[in-house]
């Protein structure tokens, strides 16, 4: 056999490898786009239902939202016809439920695929949330009020209520009237986001559905025109001056006093063989003003010799609350007799009352 032979057979071969080379780069790439086909198919599917799940978390949201608004709504368009009382309950209910609202719309948003509308739907929340929030911090700087102590919250040392002593300064008219003015125009342009969210959710993989969320209904209410006149007529509405009430809610003393002896007055108070004395005192605000010097005088007379020792207490004490003040601690000797006054310092337009003072005959008995 020739040897040339076989290589004209190799020769005649050779074009059936590119053939076959061809073929199976079509099979890998008719592969990998079914592959990529059915990822899409898949992450639609995905986005879909993500969508779908903001929206239904998002319409629980906005009606809660809508009910806060309307309260909103009520409360600063008749600031002047409530009490100081009202509006600080308002408020109060207003900021925790916008920040409720927001914190539980950031959950639903924390599980949403990354540029969704989630995000922008959580800025929604979170926005109206700090414009309720400057709007109780205008109307309680501009009139000397700050929010009412959670009931069964964690009191801060023996007080029940937060101390005022770090609060911002007053605040004038204007700038009252230009921070709620502010706190409007955050809340339209959160309705305006809002808006765009329903629009991108509809368009959105899922075609998802927002129901309809608006707290601007009427753009004159948060001018800052309309603002100046409900800030004035704040100013001068009888319902909302400050009061001021100061008031001995509990005194004890330490050692506490003994049973009346048969044949004692009764109102003596009987104390053991001591050569000291404590006397605590839970001072209450049922006014309308925090009282940011709230005192309260202790006076012991020695019947025997007239001698008196006198010591002040106080503290700042937000209006609605109480607090302990740090007890008064006297020197006595064992077998002599005197009278313990308690009496409230009081603030101006303020006039004592059967509440503001205490007096108490004390008799300690004679040392064994």
């Amino acid at each position: 056999m020739s040897p040339r032979r076989p290589r004209r057979r190799a020769r005649r071969r050779s074009p059936a490898r590119p053939a076959i080379t061809l073929i199976a780069a079509v099979v890998v790439l008719a592969l990998l786009v079914g592959g990529l086909t059915q990822v899409s198919r898949q992450s639609q599917g995905y986005d879909a239902n993500s969508n779908r799940s903001l929206a239904v978390q998002g319409a629980v949201v906005a009606g809660q939202s809508n009910a806060t608004a309307s309260q909103v709504r009520r409360l600063v368009g008749n600031l002047q016809g409530q009490t100081r009382q009202s509006i600080e309950t308002g408020l109060d209910s207003a900021v925790q439920q916008t920040a409720d609202q927001a914190a539980r719309l950031d959950l639903a948003a924390g599980s949403s695929p990354s540029g969704s509308p989630g995000g922008e739907l959580e800025t929604v929340f979170t926005d109206r949330a700090r414009a309720v929030a400057e709007v109780r911090h205008a109307i309680d700087g501009f009139l000397g009020m700050q929010p009412i102590p959670i009931a069964d919250a964690p009191a801060t040392g023996t007080s029940t209520a937060p101390s005022i002593t770090s609060q911002a300064s007053t605040l004038t008219a204007g700038q009252a009237t230009d921070q709620v003015a502010a706190a409007g125009a955050l809340l339209a342009r959160s309705d305006d986001l809002y808006r765009s969210v329903q629009g991108s959710l509809a368009g959105a993989a899922g075609n998802a559905r927002l129901p309809k969320s608006v707290w601007v209904t009427d753009a004159g209410l948060w001018q800052a025109g309309t603002v100046a006149t409900q800030v004035d007529l704040m100013a001068a509405s009888p319902t909302l001056a400050a009061s001021h009430y100061l008031l001995l809610r509990t005194v004890r003393l330490n050692p506490p006093a003994l049973p009346t002896p048969q044949g004692a007055p009764a109102s003596v108070s009987a104390l053991s063989p001591t050569s000291q004395i404590g006397v605590t005192t839970v001072l209450g605000n049922d006014g309308t003003a925090d009282e940011p010097h709230a005192a309260v005088r202790f006076t012991l007379a020695n019947q025997a010799t007239g001698v008196t020792a006198t010591q002040v207490e106080s503290a700042a004490l937000a209006f609605g609350s109480s607090v302990t003040l740090p007890t008064a601690t006297f020197r006595v000797k064992p077998g002599t007799a005197y009278v313990l006054t308690v009496a409230v310092i009081l603030p101006t337009g303020q006039a004592a009352t059967a509440g503001t003072v205490l007096q108490q005959a004390l008799q300690v008995a004679p040392a064994t």
